[in-house]
């Protein structure tokens, strides 16, 4: 059985905040227990963080632009 070492919160939001990736920021630990509950290898983890960012920002863009727009 594997066990995942403990993982420092605090200092995990710092870095994604310094890395600017506010979605991941704000989604990671329930992506982390669906993760984690469903044996998901690091890649699918990975994966599913990074397009939830990317969506996110593109959603952010569209509604910026529109606001923009008015």
């Amino acid at each position: 059985m594997k066990t995942n070492p403990a993982v420092d919160s605090a200092k995990l939001s710092l870095l994604l905040n310094e890395l600017r990736l506010p979605a991941i920021q704000g989604m990671w630990p329930q992506f982390a227990e669906q993760a984690d509950k469903e044996g998901w290898p690091a890649a699918r983890f990975l994966a599913a963080i990074t397009e939830h960012e990317l969506a996110e920002r593109d959603r952010r863009r569209i509604e910026r632009h529109l606001a923009e727009a008015r």
